[in-house]
């Protein structure tokens, strides 16, 4: 049987001259006819060999380009269904409900009035770097909320670089900008232990047992709010949880669980609580229902203002009950508590942190407990 020949010359006479074809057979077999645009027998025949060389025969159809707004591909961003959201999970980066929530608002907000109708492939470094002073200059963000808001835009943008809709992320090549938030102040020990000593200062019981947890555990508000009956160990308190804005029980900030050493006085006050909260209730709380951040806040402002910090002052100082975190923090670095356990204490874990503490023994955090029973010294002689 004779072999098929790769493809076969003719001719066409068209209105004003004569143009070669040739004829090939694509892969499924099938006749297909295409112009060489050449007007002599010699120059299609040099065309189509060279042609069939790099087995460029059957042209192959290119799958038209789609080009994506921004608006487009940030559809259906930051909620639970959200592709990148199910791949962090899967990565072992369960994203919560309220960090999800905050990224969308953000993006609604702050990213799609200006680059919705950009397409991606026309996002520059230099557009973002003039929405990033807008930010700044027009809406007065804080610098920090606006570095947030950038690391939002980048996030999607790499994910749209994965997928191939760009070639690089714009975004990487905007810096940040100097973070000009107030430090954190603390009290001083002397301000600390008179304050959580003197029960005349407050005017709520059960926020004043909350600063005292929280001076003595580094918890966050969030973390206490959260705290249960069940949590209440022999000798230390069981931290897995903080509250959401609706004040439902969620992981902690940063997904890591922990065990607290307490002095005994407070174990012993934790636990009158937890008698008046019930099983299933939470130990912060007012005939059942949870208490706020807001009361526990307030009555801790309250308290210094009785003290004699006035308000002006506490706001110059830019002191919160966040900062029961950083005193606690700064007590135990500075009577030589390595870092490490610190930040086990704290709660300020990261991916590449030492797990060495991740196992709780009563006996590791004897130099702990020294130190938070000293803050309390002085109610612990009344008792």
């Amino acid at each position: 049987m004779r072999a098929r020949e790769p493809f076969t010359l003719y001719k066409r006479k068209l209105a004003t001259k004569v143009v070669f074809y040739y004829v090939a057979y694509d892969d499924q077999g099938k006749r297909r006819k295409f112009s060489t645009g050449c007007t002599t027998k010699s120059q299609a025949l040099a065309y189509t060999m060279e042609l069939y060389k790099t087995n460029s025969l059957i042209p192959v159809k290119k799958e038209p380009v789609v080009l994506l707004t921004f608006g487009v591909y940030a559809k259906g961003w930051w909620t639970p269904d959200c592709d990148y959201v199910k791949a962090e999970a899967l990565r072992g980066r369960k994203l919560t409900a309220q960090y999800i929530n905050t990224n969308k608002r953000s993006m609604e907000k702050h990213i799609l009035p200006t680059f919705r109708s950009s397409l991606l492939t026309e996002i520059t470094s230099a557009k973002i770097k003039a929405w990033q002073r807008y930010l700044i200059e027009r809406k007065k963000l804080s610098t920090k909320y606006a570095n947030n808001i950038l690391s939002i835009f980048s996030v999607i943008l790499d994910e749209a670089r994965r997928e191939g809709h760009i070639k690089a992320n714009p975004a990487r090549e905007v810096r940040a900008f100097a973070n000009n938030s107030k430090q954190r102040g603390i009290l001083s020990f002397e301000e600390a232990r008179d304050l959580l000593t003197n029960l005349s200062y407050w005017d709520n019981p059960i926020a004043y047992t909350a600063s005292l947890l929280a001076a003595c555990t580094g918890m966050r508000v969030g973390e206490i709010r959260a705290l249960r009956p069940c949590d209440l160990r022999d000798g230390y308190i069981h931290v897995e949880h903080s509250v959401d804005l609706q004040g439902a029980l969620k992981g902690t900030k940063t997904g890591d669980n922990r065990d607290l050493p307490l002095p005994q006085s407070l174990m012993d006050a934790l636990r009158t609580l937890a008698d008046h909260a019930g099983k299933e209730g939470r130990i912060f709380s007012v005939a059942g229902v949870p208490m706020s951040t807001d009361a526990i806040r307030d009555s801790f402002y309250r308290a210094m203002a009785v003290k004699g910090i006035t308000e002006e002052e506490r706001r110059e100082r830019n002191i919160t009950f966040h900062s029961w975190r950083h005193f606690l923090n700064s007590q135990l670095l500075a009577n030589g508590i390595n870092e490490s356990k610190t930040r086990k204490i704290i709660g300020h874990s990261t991916a590449g942190m030492t797990k060495r503490y991740a196992h709780f023994l009563v006996n590791d955090f004897a130099d702990v407990l020294e130190i938070t029973e000293s803050i309390l010294h002085t109610q612990i002689e009344s008792q």
